[in-house]
């Protein structure tokens, strides 16, 4: 239990009760419960929506402000990963060079460039879902997004020497993928059934879990190439192209309406 507190504390800006006194191993073991995290990150926006939906018509606005209140709930903590993560690796350099150029503190152009593409594409596919599709895609998809932090942390080194990065890799291995998985299924199951949506589509969304899983594998394995590992900034690059590719093909679900 410690160790999801310290969990909350490190990868949210919530205030979850008294802040717990640091533990490493614990907080590196409790990788395994990050869906949980991503859920009330995700009960968190559906309030949101409920709230300001007597009030702000426009899907657009509606959007915008939801896509606001992730990033505050955040702290920005997984976007600074995205922008750091392209602007290593799409330098071209030597191994090394590259995760210098990660480290580095300020936002090159390959990193502006993709958070200007992410912010278009997230907002977009909020604005695109309506009613109980977007309370749905609210919170599974922070929960589903964050099934591939644990698959990165089990499947790849860690790339430096040192780093918090390294206690999750260190703690985190295919049982604690396994436990993820169960979790996020269970979430999954639970949400579906609130909502009274069909079987066929909790099927649907299983695949989009089974896919979150394939394609953070090969996400540990190309950064493994890259630069022989995983980092902090790579862990969080893959949640927030986790999320945007979970909204999508939630999108290309729900507007077929065989669900």
């Amino acid at each position: 239990m410690k160790g999801l507190f310290l969990l909350f504390r490190f990868m949210t800006r919530l205030p979850v009760g008294i802040e717990p006194k640091f533990d490493e191993e614990k907080l590196g073991k409790s990788m395994k419960f990050f869906p949980i995290v991503g859920f009330f990150m995700g009960i968190i926006l559906y309030g949101v929506h409920l709230l300001f939906t007597p009030f702000i018509s426009n899907s657009l606005i509606m959007a915008t402000l939801l896509v606001i209140v992730e990033v505050i709930l955040t702290g920005g903590l997984h976007l600074d990963g995205l922008a750091d993560t392209f602007d290593g690796i799409f330098s071209y350099r030597s191994k090394q060079k590259m995760l210098e150029i990660m480290k580095d503190s300020r936002l090159g152009t390959n990193g502006a460039m993709v958070l200007m593409l992410y912010f278009i594409l997230k907002v977009a596919l909020f604005a695109g879902l309506k009613g109980n599709y977007l309370d749905i895609a609210l919170i599974l998809s922070p929960v589903m997004a964050r099934i591939s932090s644990v698959v990165n942390c089990a499947s790849a080194p860690y790339a430096r020497g040192t780093g918090m990065g390294k206690t999750f890799v260190t703690n985190t291995n295919f049982i604690s993928v396994l436990i993820s998985i169960i979790i996020t299924i269970v979430l999954t199951f639970g949400v579906c059934y609130y909502f009274d949506i069909s079987l066929l589509l909790y099927y649907k969304l299983l695949l989009i879990i089974f896919s979150v899983v394939c394609v953070s594998y090969l996400f540990a394995k190309l950064m493994t190439k890259k630069i022989d590992g995983i980092t902090g900034d790579t862990l969080g690059a893959i949640v927030e192209l986790s999320q945007v590719l979970i909204l999508l093909l939630m999108y290309v679900i729900f507007l077929n309406k065989g669900v």
